[in-house]
């Protein structure tokens, strides 16, 4: 499912929530790329990056370039980091960074088509590692 289908499923879901008098809290579960975890890990992102290493979503809207926070809540990533030390499950809070391509947003060879090298891509994941990225993924956006 592609971003724009993804945004009209959010929102009809949210409106729904809404209607309803739901409160509720959204949380995106899924698998993505640890940068230097152990295999398995929980990551609880603190803020999301985009491709370019920014703190924002970027959308248009009437015609105008938008930017909204990707930062998340405190409170509920301490919450989670407690019940994943109950589960006996590795955690850890850092940023996500959020890829728009599974292949070369994300800085892997083994694509199609890849016009950078091993040492281009290792210096990519140390900019990476320097902004506090600690998964990579597609979604968190």
């Amino acid at each position: 499912m592609g971003g724009p289908s993804i945004s009209i499923l959010l929102h009809e879901l949210a409106k729904l929530l809404k209607y309803a008098g739901a409160d509720c809290v959204w949380i995106r579960i899924g698998t993505c790329g640890g940068l230097g975890l152990p295999p398995g890990s929980v990551v609880l992102t603190e803020e999301s990056l985009n491709g370019a290493l920014e703190p924002w979503h970027e959308t248009i809207i009437l015609g105008e370039r938008t930017r909204r926070p990707t930062k998340f809540k405190k409170e509920l990533n301490m919450e989670l980091a407690t019940m994943c030390e109950e589960l006996s499950l590795k955690s850890f809070i850092g940023k996500t960074m959020c890829c728009d391509d599974f292949y070369e947003g994300q800085a892997r060879l083994d694509g199609a088509i890849c016009h950078y090298s091993e040492a281009d891509k290792m210096k990519f994941l140390g900019k990476c590692h320097e902004a506090g990225v600690v998964n990579i993924e597609m979604e968190s956006l």
